[in-house]
Order: structure tokens, then C-alpha cells, then sequence
């Protein structure tokens, strides 16, 4: 089951003047927004169906190209090709399924409740931070920090069910470029760490980070995005559970 938890386990300073702490927690939660692409345009999201590729350093580098299609806010499923096996797994708001033949387990499996409700913020492909009154959720900025040489905004985010984490936001461009959040994995404590990079826009106007990278202490995995699509149709089957023979 080794491979099935790596898996489950993704205008500022003009002429140096502006200071960082003129900026009010809403002006910055807008600017994060409106760089996004725009409350309208964010509302407007269906459907989000992702291509690229995972480098899990863990296993000496393995490449893994994956795929994943996502219903907002109901269901999603990643698709990911490895030793000549499709593997499969679906999450749902109630309910999360595997399909891993690399484990050489042909079975259909129930996902453990504590890695879905990990997986689960994956069905949100609106933005950690917008529309935080609708999700729940509590922000707060905890100052300005630094990060590869650039200024950041710090917020912590407390989610609905009362997990804290903190979000930090470039402080030119507004994207999300790393957070952090305290996970558990089979019983301890571990801090994920997700940095967000190389941000690009879809034709229609939709920005994403075509680079992700996520660290615990003892796993490190990267993402490279080729291909994202918005508000393509997506059969509901694809996140039906297959009938087992």
C-alpha cells in the first residue's frame, strides 16, 4: 500500500513605496481574487480536468504522468499510469474509492476516512482563500514574512472544522505561493508544506501554478501541470464506483 499514501498525500510594491502593512486583510483577500481571474469567474466554475506529471523523490525519482478531473465542490478522480497499471481514486464529499493494481490489490477499496478527509480539500478548485464566509472559514493576516528573497503576506486559515494553517501570499502578484498545514498520517503529527510556482492563465482567463511541490520530513513530490481545461463537460461515471464481479 506504499504507493496508494504517497499518492493520496498539492500591483505590490511600486518603486519599493508601498508598505506591506498599508494593505488591509480585505484588499488582500481581493487582490488574491481578481489575480485568480475574478470573483465572476470563479463563480462560474463546473468542472476543472487537470494533465501533468508527479516526481516522487521517495522512489528514486519515478516519474508518473496523472490526470484528474474534478466536479466542483462534489467529486473528484486522479488518474495515475505507473508500472504499466492505470490506478484510480475517487473522492466524494461522503465516500472515497481506490483502484490500485500496483499494489497488485485488483480490488475496489474504500479509502481510510483520515486520508479522505485529507483528499476532500481537493474538491474546491476555486481558491483556498476566496470566498471564505461560504466555506467556513476564518483568516486572519499574521504579518508580512519573506520568502526566496520576496515579500509575502501571512495569514493563518482556520478551516470549518477548526484545522489551522497558514497561507502566504506573494506580495506583487497576490498568488498563493506556499502553505503549510498540520496533517496526521497513520496516527503522528506531520506538516505538509505546499509551494506554488510559475503561475499561467487558460485561454479563458483562469490562473493556476503549473509547478507544485509538497514535503512532509520523510516525502517529497512534484508536480509539473501541462494542461488545464475549465467548464468542460464530465460524465458523471467517471466517479462512479465500478461493480465488482
Amino acid at each position: 500500500m506504499r504507493y496508494a499514501k504517497v499518492f493520496s498525500l498539492a500591483a505590490g510594491m511600486v518603486m519599493g513605496s508601498i508598505s506591506l502593512q498599508a494593505q488591509t486583510l480585505t484588499e488582500i483577500l481581493d487582490k488574491y481574487t481578481a489575480a485568480l481571474g475574478g470573483a465572476d469567474k470563479l463563480k462560474s466554475i463546473r468542472t476543472q480536468y487537470t494533465e501533468g506529471e508527479m516526481t516522487l523523490d521517495a522512489q528514486q525519482g519515478l516519474k508518473v504522468p496523472i490526470r484528474k478531473w474534478v466536479k466542483q465542490d462534489e467529486a473528484m478522480r486522479m488518474e495515475f499510469d505507473i508500472q504499466n497499471t492505470k490506478n484510480i481514486q475517487v473522492v466524494r464529499k461522503d465516500v472515497a474509492w481506490q483502484l490500485m493494481p500496483v499494489t497488485t490489490n485488483m480490488n475496489v477499496e474504500e479509502i481510510d476516512p483520515v486520508v479522505r478527509k485529507l483528499m476532500q480539500p481537493q474538491l474546491d478548485v476555486t481558491g483556498e482563500l476566496f470566498d471564505i464566509a461560504g466555506k467556513g472559514k476564518k483568516v486572519e493576516l499574521a504579518g508580512k514574512d519573506t520568502l526566496n528573497g520576496e515579500p509575502v503576506y501571512k495569514l493563518k486559515v482556520t478551516t470549518a472544522e477548526g484545522v489551522n494553517g497558514f497561507a502566504y501570499l506573494d506580495a506583487n502578484t497576490f498568488y498563493l505561493v506556499k502553505a503549510t498545514n498540520e496533517i496526521d498520517i497513520n496516527g503522528r503529527k506531520a506538516e505538509l508544506v505546499t509551494r506554488l510556482s510559475d503561475y499561467r492563465k487558460t485561454v479563458d482567463g483562469y490562473a493556476y501554478p503549473a509547478q507544485v511541490d509538497q514535503s512532509t520530513a520523510d516525502s517529497n513530490v512534484k508536480i509539473r501541470v501541462s494542461r488545464v481545461e475549465m467548464n468542460q463537460p464530465m460524465a458523471d461515471s467517471l466517479f462512479e464506483k465500478p461493480v465488482t464481479k
